[in-house]
């Protein structure tokens, strides 16, 4: 029931900042994942995913926010459970290169961290940027704390960032995106990779089925150092 009504909020969230954008005369704008599957018989399992993201962009500036939930179970055990938000500010110092601040916070019940919370900054570069592909770049500094679930230890570390980006439409209908993130401190280094591709139904709403990579290189024992996770569901664009 829980997991309903949180897929029925996200639901209703692109269709009141379309309703705010018309009426305030602001460029919001944003896509929506939600993806869910069942299987029952000799094994049952349940996953859904949903993700929000939302962008308002005005002169230079484009500011933008995410929020993701995972929830995956296997013979009524929970496999996977992973909340995450994120926020970004890009600035257009000029057509090709940009500077930007971001934060993220994720709480991943099954990475052996209570959470993981960081706040960076630095410089991108549009390498590509047509009407067909688009291809950026990023680098720069920041900071990272993370709680180890078991034992309430904490780290406080400075760490370096990378980023790429690459979307491509392959046909009138189809594209193609992958990105990856990069954070790389003295204790921990967590790599984030998401490649997918989305295909049109209509204007606004697509089939998209997507593989996530989430890497750690430093994790309490009895913990795996690596999530994957492969989703198909249907994508909302407004």
């Amino acid at each position: 029931m829980k997991k309903l009504i949180m897929a029925g909020l996200v639901a209703l969230i692109p269709a009141a900042a379309v309703q705010a954008s018309s009426e305030s005369g602001k460029a919001w704008h944003g896509e929506g994942d939600l993806g869910y599957n069942k299987a029952s018989g000799n094994s049952s399992s349940e996953a859904l995913l949903a993700k929000l993201k939302l962008v308002y962009e005005r002169a230079r500036w484009t500011h933008s926010g995410q929020i993701e939930a995972i929830n995956t179970s296997e013979n009524d055990a929970r496999s996977a459970e992973s909340y995450t938000l994120r926020g970004k500010s890009d600035y257009a110092i000029s057509d090709t290169y940009y500077g930007f601040g971001a934060f993220r916070y994720e709480d991943n019940r099954f990475s052996g961290y209570e959470y993981q919370a960081s706040l960076t900054g630095g410089l991108g570069m549009h390498v590509i940027k047509t009407d067909v592909a688009q291809f950026d770049i990023e680098g720069g500094l920041g900071y990272r704390k993370s709680e180890v679930m078991d034992t309430g230890e904490t780290f406080d570390e400075a760490i370096l960032i990378g980023a790429a980006r690459y979307y491509r439409t392959i046909t009138e209908t189809t594209r193609f995106e992958s990105d990856v993130n990069i954070e790389s401190g003295q204790d921990n280094t967590y790599v984030e990779s998401v490649v997918g591709v989305k295909v049109k139904i209509n204007a606004s709403l697509a089939l998209k089925v997507a593989y996530t990579v989430k890497h750690n290189t430093d994790v309490p024992n009895d913990t795996k150092n690596t999530d994957t996770l492969t989703s198909v569901g249907l994508n909302y664009s407004f």
